[in-house]
């Protein structure tokens, strides 16, 4: 059913997402930081909450059928850092994230990414997402007027809007070997916790 629903989005908002643009993969590669989340669950995306997330940068693969995403997330005292791959299907990416998590993203220009995405946790509730990242730490009125229509259009109430960049801590890495768990469809990549400088 989200499936449905969130198609019927992408065409509602005219989406263009990054696999229907053969030459975005070069604008939406690179180093991206989180500044705005909203939540149908709010309680899901506050600090130290599982979708509370701090990009780093995202790639693509060939043609972006696959799409990796670089973040982390508070737990505790440390600061987890991830990199979930996304596999195209359709006119969505899904992938394996504190549950089952079927994502999309738009270009606004080559400073502004939005995105949108359901998650559904291992209790079966199921949560949508909808942020915004950037090239900068500040956004201009068109770019915040832009997230704020993007969120009302999806449903998400004004009042459920973060700024997650305020709260963003400096990390630094305590091991740089990586674990790997391994799905039959989706691969995460686990790397020890980070340790945050000043208060995480």
């Amino acid at each position: 059913m989200k499936v449905i629903l969130l198609l019927l989005m992408l065409n509602l908002l005219d989406v263009s997402s990054v696999m229907m643009n053969k030459n975005i993969k070069k604008k939406i590669e690179g180093n991206w930081q989180t500044v705005y989340l909203a939540s149908s669950t709010v309680e899901k995306i506050k600090e130290g909450s599982p979708l509370r997330t701090y990009f780093r940068r995202i790639e693509c693969g060939k043609k972006c059928k696959q799409i990796y995403l670089y973040f982390y997330v508070k737990r505790g005292a440390n600061c987890q850092q991830y990199e979930v791959i996304g596999k195209r299907k359709q006119e969505f990416y899904q992938a394996q994230y504190e549950g089952k998590t079927t994502f999309m993203v738009k270009m606004v220009n080559e400073k502004i990414l939005l995105f949108h995405y359901f998650n559904k946790d291992h209790r079966g509730k199921v949560t949508r997402v909808a942020g915004i990242l950037a090239k900068a730490k500040q956004l201009t009125k068109d770019e915040m007027t832009q997230y704020m229509d993007f969120v009302e259009e999806i449903g998400i109430e004004d009042e459920n809007v973060q700024r997650v960049l305020d709260t963003e801590p400096p990390v630094v890495p305590r091991d740089l070997h990586y674990e790997a768990e391994y799905d039959l469809k989706f691969l995460i990549l686990l790397p020890p916790p980070l340790t945050c400088l000043d208060d995480c």
